[in-house]
């Protein structure tokens, strides 16, 4: 692989997004796609906010719950789809702080 066979952030946000908004219409392939692709990140955020890796477990479930809902209907995401679902993350943890 070179330098220029890497794929940029760029790309790999602009695909999220692309998930996203096939989700939108329903396509529960492409959410799972997005879940598999970014819950990673979002577990590591809810464990440095938490510090318990139960509740950082038990948390994620509802933080995609969510991104599911709020993304019926839309034509794209709100904001770049893992900065997204970060900010709900966020939320999920500060409010059971």
């Amino acid at each position: 692989m070179t330098m220029t066979d890497a794929e940029s952030p760029a790309t790999r946000e602009d695909d999220l997004d692309q998930l996203l908004v096939r989700a939108a219409s329903g396509d529960c392939d492409a959410f799972v796609a997005f879940y598999d692709a970014t819950a990673p990140r979002v577990y590591a955020i809810l464990l440095s906010l938490t510090g318990v890796a139960d509740k950082a477990d038990r948390m994620l479930e509802g933080i995609y719950v969510e991104a599911w809902e709020r993304m019926r209907g839309r034509n794209a995401p709100p904001c770049p789809g893992m900065q997204w679902v970060s900010a709900i993350a966020h939320r999920h943890a500060s409010a059971r702080a």
